[in-house]
């Protein structure tokens, strides 16, 4: 049995010829991105609607089976977990949703007035134009031919019933804008003083300012450094631990929509004495922090106060471990070409997604472009799916 393998020539994928057409690949790029949005989108919105009861709604599976969005994932993990050396490991409970499901969720009579806003049309012409997307997606996933024109299809439905939630999804990864300094919402007053010496705290918002991001950055200490051969440094380095501020705040797990991390970052070119930093982003919707502030400040104050307890600790023994701080392992290699340049390795300061994180971990996803149409990343998946490609 020999199978033909694609191969690469310079930037273009060949295809064998024996390979099926074109656009049945079209077809599954698609559909693999139409779904993924949507399970990121129902998430997004009972999240804010009802906090952390959001994955204890009652839905109807596809076989017709009557649960929770939790207790019907709960299953579907266990069966997947009698095959787990296949495939990845992925912590939230609408991931194991299927398009049926979710398209049966968001028209549901008792949550339509959830999703509602993000549709431009009434909820039968929604669900109609889902359907047609589902009908063409069950053909593919059980291998049966496949029209060009049902790729159109698809293309067209999602532009007629997808635009605002894509809207919806571009706006809450676009949280650049520093909110400004003379806002007078009473959210805005309660954190624009946090931070510590350790932690900066930083407010910004979209463009629509639906969605808020708290940044906080921490200035992370180095334990050790050495020159292990010429041009190699080695750096063990206090890391703050992502998915721990979610494991150890409930008010911030309850109300934020989700928590991602970027490595830890140096801003210097001087392996002898390097600057690192690691930052978390907490996003919230701006009226869940209108409505909850009170709330969630308490909850950020005694993580900026750990934070600093902790590491204070480990820069006296180095052996100890908190619950939000521990050291990792960075590394410099000076360029070849450009002697006076050096590549700063920070990848393992990175906290992995696991089976036992909240679902508002979302690692280090950026939705910088389109869930529907160029993401290379989507939250819960802890691999790229495609490469970058400049939309």
């Amino acid at each position: 049995m020999k199978w033909k393998p694609a191969s690469q020539k310079g930037d273009a994928t060949v295809i064998p010829k024996s390979w099926i057409h074109i656009h049945y690949y079209e077809a599954l790029n698609a559909l693999f991105r139409i779904e993924n949005s949507l399970r990121v989108f129902v998430y997004v919105v009972l999240k804010n609607q009802l906090f952390d009861n959001w994955a204890d709604i009652n839905i109807t599976s596809d076989d017709s089976e009557s649960g929770t969005i939790k207790s019907i994932a709960n299953k579907r993990i266990h069966q997947a977990q009698d095959f787990g050396y296949l495939g990845y490991v992925i912590n939230c409970p609408v991931m194991y949703l299927t398009s049926g499901e979710l398209i049966r969720l968001i028209t549901h009579d008792n949550y339509w007035k959830y999703f509602k806003p993000y549709f431009p049309a009434s909820k039968q012409i929604i669900q109609h134009k889902l359907d047609e997307i589902g009908v063409i997606r069950n053909s593919l996933a059980h291998f049966r031919p496949m029209k060009m024109g049902d790729v159109e299809l698809i293309k067209q439905n999602a532009n007629h019933a997808l635009t605002e939630v894509e809207d919806c999804l571009n706006q809450l990864g676009s949280c650049y804008n520093v909110v400004p300094t003379n806002t007078q919402d009473e959210w805005y007053l309660a954190f624009s003083t946090l931070g510590t010496d350790l932690c900066t705290v930083q407010l910004k918002q979209c463009n629509s300012e639906q969605w808020v991001a708290l940044e906080l950055t921490y200035k992370s200490r180095t334990i050790s450094s050495s020159m292990l051969v010429e041009g190699y440094y080695s750096y063990t380095i206090l890391n703050l631990i992502s998915p721990s501020v979610l494991a150890n705040y409930g008010n911030l797990t309850k109300y934020a929509t989700c928590l991602t991390e970027s490595a830890a970052s140096t801003d210097s070119n001087n392996p002898k004495n390097p600057h690192f930093s690691k930052e978390i982003s907490i996003l919230f919707s701006r009226n869940v922090l209108k409505n909850n502030h009170a709330t969630i400040k308490p909850d950020i104050e005694s993580l900026l106060r750990t934070i600093t307890e902790e590491t204070d600790l480990i820069v006296k023994d180095n052996l100890a471990r908190g619950k939000l701080v521990s050291v990792a392992r960075v590394s410099a290699t000076q360029g070849k070409q450009d002697s006076s340049w050096w590549n700063f390795d920070t990848d393992g300061t990175l906290c992995p997604i696991t089976q036992g994180d909240f679902p508002e971990y979302w690692g280090n996803t950026f939705l910088l472009f389109s869930l529907l149409t160029v993401a290379q990343k989507y939250p819960w998946m802890p691999v790229e799916v495609s490469e970058f490609d400049v939309p």
